[in-house]
Order: C-alpha cells, then sequence, then structure tokens
C-alpha cells in the first residue's frame, strides 16, 4: 500500500486537530495531578490551595487550549485572527443571537442550580464563604478559560476544517470533539455538548465571529454560579 500523498491544503486542519489534541491534553493532565495539587493545598491550606489551583487551572486552559495555539497558525500559516472568526462585524443578529439564547439559558439554569446534584459539584470552587474579591476572580477566571476554549472550538477547528471538509462535516467533527473533551466531567454535560457544540458552530458560521458562542458560554458558565452560590445552603457571600 503507498503512502498517501500530502497535499498543503491538510496542513491547516491538521494543526488545528494537533494542537487541540495536545492543548487539552496538556491541561486534562495538570487538572488531575495529585502533585500539582499537593503543592498548592501545602502553600494554601486544603481548601483555599483546592480554589488557587483551579483558578491556574482555568488560565493554563485559556493558554495551551486556545491562545498559544492561536499564536502558532498565525505564525504558521501567515494568518491573522480575523480568519478564525476573531473579528467584530455582524453586530444586530450577533446580539439578537445572545439575547435570545441568554433569555432561555439564564431561567434554565437559576431552576437546574437548585437541584442537589447541581449543588453536590457547583461552585468548581468549594469555599464556604467568598468575599467578593473571591467571586470577582472565579467570574474571571472563567472569562479567561472559556475564551480560550471558543477561540479554539469555535474559532481556530472550525474555521480550519471547513475549507477541506465542508460545512457540516466540520460541524460534526467539531461538536464530537466537544463532546470527547467533557467526558472527564459528567455523562449529562457529555450528551449536551453535542447539541450545544452543533448550534455553537451554526451561529458562528452564520456570524463569521465566535463572539456569540464566546457570550453565550460565558452566560452558561457565570449564571450557574451565581445561582449555585447563592441556593448553596453551605456558601454565603461575606
Amino acid at each position: 500500500m503507498d503512502i498517501p500523498a500530502w497535499k498543503a491544503e491538510y496542513l491547516e486542519p491538521v494543526l488545528a486537530i494537533a494542537l487541540v489534541t495536545l492543548g487539552f491534553s496538556i491541561y486534562h493532565f495538570a487538572s488531575i495531578s495529585d502533585k500539582l495539587m499537593q503543592r498548592y493545598q501545602e502553600k494554601y491550606g486544603e481548601v483555599r490551595g483546592r480554589t488557587k489551583a483551579t483558578w491556574f487551572y482555568r488560565y493554563l486552559g485559556a493558554m495551551t487550549i486556545g491562545i498559544i495555539p492561536a499564536i502558532i497558525m498565525i505564525l504558521v500559516l501567515d494568518k491573522d485572527l480575523s480568519a478564525y472568526g476573531v473579528a467584530f462585524k455582524n453586530h444586530a443578529l450577533s446580539l439578537y443571537w445572545i439575547l435570545g439564547l441568554g433569555a432561555i439559558i439564564i431561567p434554565m439554569n437559576f431552576f437546574n442550580s437548585k437541584k442537589e446534584k447541581n449543588l453536590a459539584f457547583y461552585p468548581n470552587v468549594r469555599e464556604k464563604e467568598w468575599t467578593k474579591p473571591m467571586v470577582v476572580k472565579n467570574a474571571f477566571t472563567w472569562c479567561a478559560y472559556l475564551f480560550g476554549y471558543e477561540l479554539m472550538f469555535r474559532g481556530l477547528l472550525l474555521f480550519a476544517t471547513v475549507p477541506l471538509l465542508g460545512e457540516w462535516p466540520a460541524i460534526i467533527l467539531n461538536a464530537a470533539l466537544y463532546a470527547l473533551v467533557h467526558v472527564p466531567k459528567n455523562l449529562e454535560e457529555t450528551i449536551g455538548a453535542v447539541p450545544l457544540g452543533v448550534i455553537l458552530c451554526l451561529i458562528t458560521l452564520t456570524t463569521g465571529t465566535i463572539w456569540v458562542a464566546f457570550f453565550v458560554h460565558i452566560t452558561l458558565a457565570l449564571s450557574n454560579f451565581f445561582f449555585s452560590l447563592k441556593h448553596h445552603p453551605e456558601m454565603k457571600v461575606i
């Protein structure tokens, strides 16, 4: 059997797939590292150490999943970020999507956040007493992480694979990989990632920008954080 011929148009999608694989792997194995967690807990104590580690993991994920891969692809392929959806355009359409999906997500999270199953896991940071600066920092680290996340999935990976695969194959690949990175969390989030991934890809291709996906993802994460913090019987803001 002959070795398949390499074509120049393969470089961009192959590079994007390789970078999301490497970047997420670095983030994942760092986040489950007992040694790294132990260092934080030895320095800050058990609970605060876990909090500090969680915030560090989010910054790390932003870098390894999105920002560093974006820099590499820009340098290697001689493109700018607008080629991957980091552009401000179609403002009215984008705003309609953000407000429309937000109107669905926020009430849904309000009621879901009360459930015992949700409160057993969220907020991810398990502090019992929260200062206002802690609330702000936790929200900011979510934003940083989700920017890197959307920069990769609805930016680099989606726009790099569409020219070679076509729109629907690229969307399905994107949603499949997006679901796989949720496997370490739980079955419900893994299943839910499939339709959400498809919807966010369709919106991104329609608007030509990743910002709708970014703001929708932030709305999802932060509303769940704030509502879970409010409803958790053992947590309070001081």
